[in-house]
């Protein structure tokens, strides 16, 4: 948990650009370099800092297709279910949810024709049901990492 205000300046400028220097942060907050550093790595090593990425083009490195599954798994195929899914390169996010479905998952392809292929082959054989599949038309505000 964050416990002041100098800690959640310094995550929102990095949550904003996770390239700034300790320079450049010091700068917008009015610390010194030294402070912000310290600042970080204890956030780092507090594990309220869990890494950083980069947010990529999807569509110009060939995957302009978006999409959110929500399934349901039995439960005495949910372990190798989700294992499966941890494994699977495109699949960026999994979420247990409420509702008539238990999991979401997003899943990124070069193509909706791809994409329903990849459910077909790869998703159903893994024991998922009663499956509906959201397609994402366009990103309105992209966060890093998601």
């Amino acid at each position: 948990m964050i416990d002041n205000e100098f800690d959640r300046e310094i995550l929102r400028l990095l949550q904003k650009n996770g390239k700034f220097t300790y320079e450049e942060i010091s700068k917008q907050v009015g610390r010194p370099p030294s402070t912000i550093r310290d600042r970080i790595k204890r956030m780092e090593e507090n594990r309220l800092i869990l890494g950083y990425s980069t947010v990529i083009d999807e569509k110009r490195v060939g995957l302009a297709a978006d999409a959110y599954i929500a399934a349901d798994v039995p439960p005495h195929r949910t372990s190798e279910a989700f294992a499966a899914l941890f494994s699977m390169e495109r699949v960026s996010e999994i979420l247990k949810i409420t509702g008539e479905r238990r999991i979401m998952f997003r899943i990124k392809a070069a193509n909706n024709e791809e994409l329903m292929s990849m459910i077909d082959r790869e998703i159903r054989p893994l024991g998922f049901e009663n499956i509906d599949v959201k397609v994402v038309l366009d990103h309105l505000i992209r966060y890093p990492g998601l």
